[in-house]
């Protein structure tokens, strides 16, 4: 299993509803992308200036399914819809998956 982690900040324009389309469009990519097993956002409490926004962690049964998911047309729409128009920046990291009881 591969986990791939990204953190986004966006833009200062971005409203909450910019966040929850994002948030819900992440949510929604279970069962459209073979593979594609669980997925998981947050965002920010806005405790300490300067964090990141928004928060996912997507966990998928390979790599060959995390590969194909970078061009799947649901994830692309997501992308060019909701994150789009409002990212300042992002950062993403790909592990192996852990068992949580053990780690």
């Amino acid at each position: 299993m591969v986990m791939h982690i990204g953190l986004l900040t966006l833009t200062d324009t971005a409203t909450v509803d910019d966040r929850r389309a994002i948030a819900d469009g992440l949510l929604g990519l279970v069962g459209q992308i073979d593979g594609l097993e669980r997925v998981e956002v947050g965002t920010d409490l806005g405790l300490k200036e300067g964090n990141g926004d928004l928060l996912f962690r997507l966990t998928f049964a390979s790599q060959d399914a995390w590969r194909a998911y970078g061009a799947h047309p649901a994830h692309q729409a997501v992308v060019t819809r909701a994150i789009a128009p409002v990212l300042a920046s992002k950062a993403f990291v790909q592990v192996d998956a852990f068992d949580e009881a053990t780690a």
